[in-house]
């Protein structure tokens, strides 16, 4: 990737933005692609579900239950 092609995914803005740095604290990336911006979300979801699944997630979630919190892991 070089410097003038990344891009960013807003989350707040639910859009993708095109800069040499990162615009601000609510995006995500850089990535090389605006598609790859765009697919940004889903693929952290996907991510995130998979090591909720996976024995590494193990520890933290015996936490939030030992907290009493009403997480939902």
């Amino acid at each position: 990737m070089t410097p003038g092609q990344t891009y960013w995914y807003n989350l707040s803005t639910q859009s993708v933005q095109r800069a040499d740095e990162r615009p601000s604290e609510d995006t995500i990336g850089p990535f090389a692609t605006a598609e790859e911006a765009e697919e940004s979300p889903a693929v952290l979801v996907e991510y995130a579900r998979a090591w909720l699944e996976s024995e590494q997630s193990e520890p933290f979630r015996q936490l939030a239950a030992e907290g009493g919190d009403d997480a939902d892991l």
